[in-house]
């Protein structure tokens, strides 16, 4: 089996609510919290640095945060972070880094990947991958007797350096680099309806865009690759959806183009994707992205709940949790029915106590697990809703 690169933990100092800020991450992990508590802004963080891998770093750091705090108030404008990425429980690397500001200016001052590998390893790897401070440093790779490094000068302190590394003999920051470029972020209201209705040009081996645009294209590379997955996912929509007969993908539109049809209970003719609910274009999206043969590194989802019915919230729960097998996912949501469906486990609470956001398992409270002994798992719904679940944390 192909190792799971898994990110283990995240560290955030001086960004929006992250004074000081540590999470400890597994597999599948569920964010609950109030409104404001710094689940959006965690994902915007993760976000940030996939897309730094792609593109520079725009003037407003953040697109879209034209007028916006960008950096912790009360502070400097700067910002750094700290990643540690493995596979399985094993470490493998730390990648930190640290953005000058102000806004407008926005400068990547240092980014050093260490190893976090045994030194017993064979052959050991060096201390440092990578070094580079105001867009000046080295790269290295070790390689048996041999190995190979590279000095790096960045016209622009407006990169981040990691994205410069295109060399695969450097494989250890190749790899990082794809595992992080390889993030992807979903949201219900993110999703295009207008453009999930329309067809779409057949692709080679899609992934769900973070739009949901190329939904069709990714039922025709299931039902034309994958006839298993694409028969598991008619049978959790037979589940999910009353009446609910079956999917279809055909070639319509243009040259190349193919457009997916819906069978149901009392309707004649088939259904196109243009005629379906945003409710059922979005559970569809969700349950496709659970199921695809080759999953994102990393799968960040704000309120996958948002309108779908909650006779679907098992289903779904159910398959995220099969998802995070093959990949790691961090959920967000509001909807105590959805929270309950997981394991405690896996649930995470982020607050915000004096401007700053935690990050909390309520795994680890003694007093939780005495309520939870006493009044039935489903105690967890009722604290949730009163919010006695993030006091409890």
């Amino acid at each position: 089996m192909t190792a799971i690169y898994r990110l283990q933990t995240v560290a955030i100092q001086g960004y929006r609510p992250f004074r000081d800020f540590r999470a400890k991450l597994g597999a599948l992990e569920v964010l609950v919290g109030a409104n404001g508590a710094g689940k959006s802004s965690l994902f915007e963080f993760l976000r940030f640095l996939r897309d730094g891998l792609r593109d520079e770093i725009p003037p407003e750091i953040v697109p879209g945060a034209v007028g916006q705090q960008v950096f912790h108030s009360p502070g400097t404008a700067r910002f750094a972070w700290e990643l540690t990425v493995g596979f399985g429980p094993a470490p493998w690397v730390r990648y930190e880094g640290e953005l000058l500001g102000p806004v407008g200016r926005p400068q990547v001052i240092r980014e050093q990947v260490a190893s976090l590998a045994p030194p017993t390893m064979t052959p050991p790897p060096p201390a440092l991958y990578m070094e580079v401070e105001q867009g000046q440093g080295r790269l290295r790779e070790k390689q048996g007797a041999n190995g190979t490094e590279q000095e790096i000068s960045l016209n622009r302190l407006n990169r981040l350096a990691l994205a410069s590394v295109t060399n695969p003999s450097l494989r250890t920051l190749y790899m990082l680099r794809e595992y992080i470029a390889g993030w992807r972020f979903y949201g219900a209201y993110s999703l295009a309806g207008e453009r999930i209705r329309r067809a779409v040009p057949v692709q080679q081996e899609p992934l769900l865009a973070e739009d949901g645009s190329n939904l069709a294209a990714i039922l025709h590379y299931l039902l034309t690759e994958h006839q298993p997955i694409f028969e598991e996912l008619q049978q959790h929509l037979r589940a999910a959806v009353p009446g609910f007969l079956g999917l279809t993908v055909k070639a319509r539109g243009g040259p190349g183009e193919v457009m997916a049809f819906w069978r149901e209970q009392g309707v004649e003719r088939e259904l196109s994707l243009a005629d379906l609910s945003d409710g059922i274009l979005r559970l569809i999206c969700w349950m496709v992205l659970c199921l695809q043969p080759n999953p994102p590194s990393l799968i960040c989802i704000d309120e996958p709940d948002q309108g779908v019915h909650p006779r679907t919230l098992p289903i779904l729960a159910g398959l995220l949790d099969k998802a995070s097998e093959r990949t790691q996912l961090l959920v967000a949501t509001h909807s105590s029915y959805f929270l309950t469906q997981f394991d405690l486990t896996q649930v995470a609470v982020m607050r915000k106590e004096d401007g700053e956001a935690e990050f909390l398992k309520p795994h680890d409270s003694d007093i939780l697990h005495a309520m939870l002994a006493d009044f039935g798992p489903d105690e967890v719904e009722r604290l949730h809703r009163s919010d006695e679940l993030e006091r409890l944390a």
